[in-house]
């Protein structure tokens, strides 16, 4: 019988005596006498932080699931005032490696990549930091348990924050304009505390990069997130594509969509409604949904239908929205009991199947790196790579659609499609918005809603945001939670999205063969860069020239044959 997540021990790990530890594996690799003494001294360093990292990610786990829990938030508080120091530590030892001279020979031994790697992130933490970074660790669990905290009004009761989003996805317009009025409304009740905490953020993390040489926060936020080997000039140049490829057609296909409609136009309360009628809800209750998946996947392949199962059987997957709970979804790995665990807030919507299938997907490639016995360094990849695996998950799940929405799954699939390209337009907004809030940290409040307007006109010019409150006035951004919590981590959904949504036209035309391009990239982990993925799966990479023109074109494509 399979042990549940809820029964596995914690233990708060000893960050002190970790730090002792880290400084004699240092110690050791300045007195190493070949590379494969270095490639030994680093392979029992991991092996003694995986035990670490477990607890950490248990505790993170366990205060995610309920913020109000005391001893989980004293164990958060312990990790966030103890961790920098750690960081500062494990930088020390990454300087040890990389300038040592054996390390020709250590690049021969293990994936150069590691080593790329560890030459960036020497750049973004040093001891002179460790202060800033607590600080910062404190500003964003201030903002998570804020989050966490609050009450929507509705109909004579409280909801959570993902319950009346949900509801701003009803099939009933005015239900959806209530709703996101009630979000702006219970938003603009706090937006001294959002501001604050945010301006704190700022101010902190562009003192941390002037400390370590940046000009500003920019180039040490990409870096500190993973962008390795790609940054501000590469992004630029598919932000100009999304611009120029991406907008001009999502502008035609919400234009005609609001004429389905009967709308003057697509209101921000219509955004997210693609279906004449309402969008398309899963058939049934939870419990049905976690029974079609297990269907789907048994049938979509065997090691990923056994997954599955193993996942319900250890109770891996927490998915009921409930007051205390953080928002959002996400997948974590507990390297020292084998076992992946899924975060998610369901709604009642198509985001329930999307979340589920969304974070199996980023289990499921933690499983196979694990398998695989990839380099815990390298493991699933950067976050554009990790997001691949969600993403196109995601994509290839299309095909039973009949199993999630009965006879209403081909408007599922139009639905779906339509949602994930819509994204493109949006996710690039929250990248390009912290590039130049860091770029003027200087910005007050007002000015960062105002450039927020700027940007929504620039990229979604097909959606009028006038009529909601704080909605009217920039604000959407302060719940998108990555922005307080994972600076420049968003763009990594935009640069998957483009290759999840390539993989779903492939499948559409040949499923086994997409499905198959699509484990062989999972089983390969973050062994390869994403460029060198994509082009081994026939696909093209997020920042090859016309990749999201040609897929602008077979999207509308398929789109049409869908309507």
């Amino acid at each position: 019988m399979a042990i549940k997540v809820k029964d596995f021990k914690y233990k708060r790990a000893d960050v002190d005596a970790a730090c002792k530890y880290i400084d004699n594996a240092t110690a050791l690799v300045k007195k190493a006498k070949s590379g494969k003494e270095l490639a030994k001294i680093r392979e029992e360093a991991n092996a003694y932080f995986m035990d670490v990292n477990t607890m950490v990610g248990l505790a993170y786990i366990r205060h995610s699931l309920d913020v109000r829990d005391e001893y989980y938030v004293a164990e958060h508080e312990y990790y966030d005032e103890n961790l920098p120091k750690l960081g500062a530590k494990t930088t020390a030892f990454n300087k040890a490696i990389v300038s040592s001279p054996f390390e020709p020979e250590l690049r021969k031994l293990i994936n150069p990549i590691i080593l790329d790697n560890m030459k960036a992130h020497i750049r973004v933490m040093d001891d002179c930091i460790i202060d800033d970074c607590v600080e910062e660790n404190k500003l964003v669990s201030e903002y998570v348990k804020l989050l966490a905290k609050l009450e929507f009004p509705w109909e004579g009761k409280s909801v959570t924050l993902e319950q009346i989003r949900g509801l701003g996805k009803s099939a009933d317009r005015a239900t959806r304009k209530k709703a996101l009025t009630v979000l702006g409304e219970t938003l603009s009740g706090v937006s001294e505390d959002l501001d604050r905490i945010f301006d704190g953020l700022v101010k902190v993390r562009t003192r941390k990069a002037q400390k370590m040489g940046f000009e500003n926060f920019v180039e040490m936020g990409d870096i500190s997130i993973g962008h390795i080997g790609y940054g501000r000039e590469q992004i630029a140049k598919f932000r100009k594509s999304v611009k120029d490829d991406v907008v001009p057609t999502l502008t035609r296909l919400k234009t005609e969509l609001a004429k389905r409609f009967g709308i003057d136009k697509i209101h921000i309360y219509d955004n997210d409604s693609y279906v004449v009628g309402g969008n398309i809800d899963p058939v049934g209750t939870a419990e049905d949904l976690f029974a079609a998946a297990q269907s789907m996947y048994d049938d979509m392949d065997p090691k990923l239908g056994a997954y599955f199962k193993s996942m319900c059987d250890a109770e891996a997957i927490d998915y009921i929205a409930r007051a205390g709970k953080e928002s959002g979804g996400y997948a974590e790995m507990l390297f020292g009991f084998s076992q992946s665990f899924i975060f998610a807030n369901f709604n009642g919507t198509m985001d329930d199947v999307g979340v589920l299938t969304h974070e199996l997907g980023h289990a499921y490639a933690f499983s196979r790196a694990v398998a695989n016995k990839i380099d815990v360094d390298l493991f699933v990849g950067g976050m554009e790579t990790a997001e691949t695996h969600s993403m196109g998950m995601e994509a290839m799940c299309n095909k039973y659609n009949h199993k999630f929405y009965g006879d209403r799954a081909k408007e599922a699939t139009y639905q779906q499609i339509f949602d994930a390209f819509t994204f493109l337009s949006y996710g690039v907004i929250v990248d390009y918005f912290q590039q130049l809030v860091y770029e003027k940290p200087s910005m007050t409040p007002k000015e960062r809603k105002e450039l927020w307007l700027e940007l929504e006109h620039e990229f979604r010019p097909f959606v009028d945001s006038s009529d909601v409150p704080y909605f009217d006035i920039g604000g959407r951004w302060q719940y998108q939670h990555h922005i307080y919590e994972n600076p420049f981590y968003y763009i990594d959904y935009c640069l998957s999205s483009c290759l999840a949504l390539q993989f779903g036209e492939l499948a559409d035309k040949d499923y086994a063969d997409a499905l198959s391009r699509y484990l062989a990239l999972v089983e390969k982990g973050g062994t390869k860069n994403i460029d060198d993925l994509a082009h081994e799966a026939g696909i093209m990479g997020p920042f090859d020239d016309g990749a999201l023109k040609k897929l602008c074109a077979d999207i509308e494509k398929h789109l049409s044959s869908l309507e």
